[in-house]
């Protein structure tokens, strides 16, 4: 098995499953603000812990610190190709059933 495409894709992996819990934090009444921040910081915090796991903070600040920003990015990435294309379809209604809401409508 190749570690390096492991280590490269699993950020990215990872993201995939982030939106189911994300979206059952979030509530209705939040600023666009409060669910940014609610999506971005799991991502923030699984990005440090992947880069932690792959051992690429050992190789200083410079680079871990852009290791960190890369698989943060790829865990959002993720999380977000996932939520749209995935989660929100199969969730959203559920979950708006369970909290008894109505579902928003965005004006074009």
């Amino acid at each position: 098995m190749d570690w390096d495409l492991l280590r490269e894709t699993a950020p990215f992996l990872i993201g995939l499953l982030v939106p189911p819990l994300v979206m059952m934090a979030m509530r209705p009444g939040w600023s666009g603000q409060a669910k940014f921040l609610a999506a971005f910081l799991p991502a923030l915090v699984l990005g440090f812990c992947t880069s932690y796991l792959a051992g690429e903070l050992l190789a200083g600040m410079p680079d871990g610190l852009i290791a960190v920003m890369i698989d943060t990015a790829l865990v959002f990435t993720g999380s977000q190709l996932a939520y749209r294309l995935f989660w929100k379809p199969v969730l959203e209604p559920r979950l708006q059933r369970m909290m008894g809401t109505a579902p928003e409508r965005i004006r074009n």
